[in-house]
């Protein structure tokens, strides 16, 4: 027992390892982004592709289907059956490809309507994203727990990325330049995993089956649903500010939400790291000290947040971003709550088979948003502070369910 312990806590180590550097790195390359771009760009073209961003994020979403969270289950199932596992990429790949084609149709559609078709063009390029994400296999690597490789593709897509920004941005109107720069970054990412996977791993391609691949959708598709839907807490919030507000709003809220999520990037790599492990060995002392922990953690980041708000605005987004420091102050109480949420999601919740109820969580919560923002549609009461209030309103309702479930089912009680 005592060895299998350590062989676990091990593992976890070793990948929380890989994760924390590739999480610091993707933190220094995205405020290094920010920093220049919002100098660059300005507050309006940043605003712009802030919020075409928030778009496309939905069709990412769509593309993944859920399965960056929940293929990894599948592989730790079949770790030892390569054919199974070859049926498994393949059929993942498959689905995304498909869906990569028709978030292109859907786009088309959209670009009709007038919110849309002022920045189809960026919108378009932007979509090609998808690409990577297709043939990124993230999962994968989770899934037979080894993130070296993962790490080292993500290291040198960025760090491209960087170079041609430094190099090639030099205007507001460089704008598209940077988006077509995003792509090939995200291109060469997927490109190098799928390379990884035939090399490194003896990954074959093979045609599957059509209910096969229905019977992967149809395992997938609460965990689609429910991550697509909690979306509208960051994206469809800031898609918001921009059809009602300015694009320097957009940029100032975006800027300030960014900084937030720095803080919640260790948890997010924690659950990663342990979520593998925990599936497995169903330790539930090892989970209770990790979720206490991840609040007390999580408070300290949000103090640290609303006392160097300021500074932090002014490091990261230039001096006029300062005039958005009571919004960072203001969403600076998301962090202990998004810590918690992690480790009772995957690590809870789906590592205990309770599916279903991860996925209503996410499904709940955002409901219950999209529902209050058209009551405040319908009485016009429609304000930057309103959605701001809503987004940290609806990270304390995600967090609550959550907590519902985890007690009604007992998980560490049994």
């Amino acid at each position: 027992m005592l060895n299998k312990l350590s062989t676990d806590n091990s593992i976890i180590l070793k990948n929380l390892s890989y994760l924390t550097f590739l999480r610091f790195f993707n933190i220094g390359i995205k405020f290094l982004l920010v920093a220049y771009l919002v100098r660059i760009l300005g507050e309006i073209s940043y605003g712009i592709l802030t919020w075409s961003d928030s778009i496309i994020q939905y069709f990412i979403m769509f593309i993944n289907f859920g399965f960056n969270i929940y293929a990894a289950k599948y592989i730790v199932e079949n770790k030892n059956n390569k054919d199974k596992i070859n049926e498994i990429t393949s059929s993942i790949f498959s689905i995304k490809i498909t869906l990569l084609l028709l978030s292109f149709a859907i786009l088309f559609f959209l670009s009709f309507f007038d919110a849309f078709a002022l920045y189809k063009n960026i919108l378009f390029l932007m979509l090609l994203i998808g690409i990577g994400e297709v043939f990124f296999p993230i999962w994968y690597f989770q899934g037979i727990e080894k993130l070296m490789p993962a790490t080292f593709i993500v290291v040198f897509s960025r760090v491209i990325l960087v170079i041609g920004t430094f190099i090639f941005v030099k205007t507001p109107d460089d704008l598209m330049l940077h988006v077509l720069l995003i792509v090939i970054s995200n291109i060469i990412m997927g490109l190098l995993g799928c390379v990884a996977l035939v090399k490194y791993y003896n990954f074959s391609f093979k045609w599957v089956k059509i209910e096969v691949l229905k019977d992967f959708i149809k395992e997938a598709y609460m965990f689609f649903l429910g991550r697509f839907l909690s979306l509208t807490f960051n994206f469809a919030t800031i898609f918001l500010i921009g059809i009602y507000f300015t694009m320097d709003y957009v940029t100032g809220f975006d800027v300030a939400l960014k900084i937030v999520l720095v803080t919640i990037i260790p948890f997010d790599m924690l659950q990663q790291a342990v979520f593998p492990t925990i599936s497995r060995n169903k330790n539930k002392v090892l989970l209770k000290k990790l979720i206490i922990a991840s609040f007390v953690l999580g408070i300290i980041f949000m103090i640290l947040l609303y006392l160097f708000s300021s500074q932090l605005l002014s490091l990261f987004g230039g001096q006029e971003m300062v005039k958005y420091n009571t919004v960072l102050q203001a969403l600076a109480l998301i962090t202990p709550m998004v810590a918690v949420t992690f480790m009772l999601g995957t690590c809870t919740l789906v590592a205990f088979g309770y599916n279903k109820e991860f996925n209503y969580s996410l499904i709940v919560s955002s409901i219950l948003y999209i529902i209050v923002v058209i009551v405040l549609m319908l009485f016009d009461k429609i304000t930057f502070w309103n959605l701001v209030y809503l987004r940290i309103i609806s990270d304390l309702a995600l967090v609550s369910i959550r907590l519902y479930y985890t007690f009604k089912k007992k998980i560490f009680t049994t």
